[in-house]
């Protein structure tokens, strides 16, 4: 208000000098006015329009540095190439019994040349003419921490022996001795570090050797998942299952259809399932009408009735029976196998029993294949048949009496290997001094690393390492002896006719097994 006087009084003032007009008066209060109000908004304009620019200026800035500081984020698809985790080293093995003094060096892995079919067989064969305990119930209770596949049979007893809890139980029951499973446990060692990359064993008759390795660490309990040996006994398994069958090897492929069965039995793994269905089909197809087995599968009875070869082929039918094998003739082929065994048996009292070749049979029974025989009938549930009397007899006197390590009767290991077993299946007083005598003679006879050498003289064609390979799976089933095969019983009802039925599910009351329905 004081403003407006104030310019009032400026204009009179001019209008008194000049003598303006009235109009030109107001033209001129007006002009000065708007000088004025121009005057009074340049100050603020120009401070608004300043500090916008400069809030722009430090927006632009701010933007600028942040993008400077940020990396770009790039979404970029890489193949990555897979990474082969490395087996972990295996734990060191169990501390010796006695401390070795002596360094051998590692042996060589050679190849070996083999001419034919029947010189590779020969390797196992054993053609030697010359001869050489409880008292309680059997049956050990003891749950299985092994998983037995769905068709299989559903009783622990069947391989709740192998088991952490089952051996523990087996081995206090049956006298298995803490050196004796100290030698077993370097024998698996060794066999696992002398296994081939592609997870075989042997430079001959792999599917032999092979066989008797797996054989071996199964029946300690060994499976893929085991902490310790897992990996070899994937291996094996997988080498076995993916072997071409070659059934004119009619050692190697029996032993190889016999571990295949226990592998499936022990794992219920369907491919091992297929494998075994496969090579059980030759074992059915290539036994004799009269129930015994000849090299090649060859059918011809009057040729050869070859029982060192039925051995085998007997326990692989008995093990794919026990897997739940369901293949056609598999219940025809038990049938004559024991037949023909319960035959040899009764010729026991005229010192005919059990000859290498029935086809030649030249009046006496042989100490390795009277053993051979005694084990399969017990297997088949035939472990109280009057004529087996005689040879368990002769085995526990005769054979025992020449178990020696330093003079060993020829095929000695062989022997024992099955004798073993038939005298555990026997049972009682024969049994305990059996017992006591084969421990002693196997951990006195090991050698530092692991292995044995097959005793005495010895006929096939093997290289050193597949020899102590053989030796040494013969040597370590012996001291498993006490939890592989719970012992079965003497005097079975029914023997063959109360073990397969026309439904071909196991049924084996003396062995207190059970069906899986």
């Amino acid at each position: 208000m004081e403003n407006s006087v104030a310019d009032d009084d400026f204009i009179n003032e001019e209008i008194d000098d000049r003598n303006l007009t009235e109009y030109e008066l107001i033209e001129i209060q007006e002009e000065y006015r708007r000088k004025r109000l121009i005057e009074s908004l340049i100050g603020p304009v120009v401070s608004t329009i300043f500090h916008v620019v400069l809030i722009i200026l430090l927006a632009v800035l701010i933007t600028d540095k942040y993008k400077e500081e940020a990396p770009e984020i790039v979404v970029q698809m890489e193949q990555i190439e897979e990474i082969k985790i490395e087996e972990p080293p295996p734990i060191e093995e169990p501390e010796p019994v006695v401390e070795p003094t002596e360094d051998v060096t590692n042996p060589v892995l050679t190849s070996v040349a083999i001419e034919n079919a029947e010189s590779e067989d020969a390797a196992l064969e054993d053609t030697n003419d010359d001869a050489p305990s409880t008292d309680d119930d059997s049956t050990v209770d003891a749950v299985s921490d092994v998983v037995v596949s769905p068709s299989a049979f559903a009783s622990p007893n069947v391989f709740g022996g192998r088991s952490a809890g089952g051996r523990a139980g087996s081995l206090a029951k049956f006298g298995g001795s803490k050196v004796g499973q100290s030698s077993l446990l370097k024998a698996l060692w060794w066999l696992a570090k002398v296994q081939k990359p592609d997870g075989s064993w042997g430079n001959s008759v792999p599917e032999a050797f092979t066989g008797l390795a797996l054989l071996t660490f199964l029946a300690h309990g060994e499976t893929p998942t085991s902490k310790q040996f897992g990996t070899t006994v994937r291996k094996g398994m997988e080498w076995l299952s993916n072997h071409k069958a070659r059934p004119g090897q009619v050692y190697g492929h029996a032993i190889k259809t016999y571990a295949l069965a226990e592998a499936y039995a022990m794992t219920g793994i369907y491919s091992l399932e297929d494998a075994m269905n496969t090579n059980i089909r030759y074992v059915i197809d290539g036994q004799q009408e009269g129930g015994s087995y000849h090299y090649g599968y060859n059918k011809d009875q009057n040729d050869k009735q070859d029982l060192s070869v039925a051995g085998w082929n007997y326990q692989a039918l008995k093990a794919a029976y026990g897997a739940g094998c369901e293949e056609d003739g598999l219940d025809a082929a038990i049938y004559k196998a024991v037949d023909w065994l319960r035959l040899r048996a009764d010729e026991s009292e005229n010192g005919d029993g059990f000859p290498y070749d029935r086809a030649k049979v030249e009046g006496k029974s042989k100490h390795t294949m009277r053993a051979v025989g005694v084990l399969c009938l017990q297997l088949f549930g035939e472990g109280g048949h009057k004529g087996l009397k005689d040879e368990i007899e002769k085995i526990s006197k005769v054979d025992m009496e020449k178990m020696s390590w330093e003079e060993p009767p020829k095929e000695s290991l062989y022997g024992w290997y099955y004798a073993t077993q038939a005298m555990f299946q026997e049972g009682g007083p024969k049994w305990r001094k059996w017992n006591r005598k084969f421990q002693k003679v196997l951990t006195k006879n090991q050698h530092k690393e692991g292995f044995w050498d097959y005793p005495g003289e010895y006929h096939g064609n093997l290289d050193e390492l597949t020899s102590r390979v053989y030796a040494t799976t013969l040597s370590a089933l012996m001291l498993t002896v006490y939890y592989r095969y719970l012992p079965s019983g003497k005097g079975a009802k029914g023997g063959a006719e109360g073990m397969v039925n026309k439904k071909k599910k196991p049924v084996m009351e003396e062995e207190g097994l059970d069906l899986i329905e």
